[in-house]
């Protein structure tokens, strides 16, 4: 097994498990996103946004031919949590099927614009990252809408 494929393989696996140590007996409140940056989108599902620590798994949804497809998760912290916003930094490794792996530090702001809905967010977030196989470093920058399920 190369090693990538063996990142990956460890990568998913984490993935499983963190999302595994959430459930419990009913519903953990849990979000799905829909990010766009530039001519490529995501999507993506994540544990409780509200928590002082939480995850998600992001994957590749473009419309351009022969875009590689990848799959990324991002491991953040919440350094600020309101009612109105909450501010997170974080770490996010990926891996796309052109054999690119990449690693990157999200730092993002989602707003909670809707006073009597605070599932629904309002994500902006920046991400300086590099794929690491061909030494390519970037800031990719992302927008969009999350919501959370789960929650009262």
């Amino acid at each position: 097994m190369t090693f990538r494929k063996t990142l990956l393989f460890i990568f998913v696996l984490s993935g499983f498990y963190s999302f595994h140590t959430q459930a419990q007996s009913k519903l953990q409140p849990i979000h799905v996103g829909v990010y766009h940056s530039g001519i490529t989108g995501q999507v993506g599902i994540g544990s409780d946004m509200d928590k002082a620590y939480f995850g998600e798994l992001r994957f590749s949804a473009s419309d351009v031919l022969d875009y590689a497809f990848g799959i990324e998760g991002y491991f953040n912290k919440n350094l600020v949590r309101d009612d109105w916003y909450n501010i997170h930094l974080g770490l996010s490794l990926g891996y796309y099927f052109s054999d690119e792996v990449r690693l990157g530090i999200p730092i993002g702001m989602t707003f909670k614009p809707i006073q009597s809905n605070r599932n629904f967010g309002v994500l902006l977030e920046a991400m300086p990252n590099a794929f690491l196989a061909s030494e390519f470093f970037n800031l990719r920058a992302n927008i969009g809408l999350r919501y959370s399920f789960g929650k009262n």
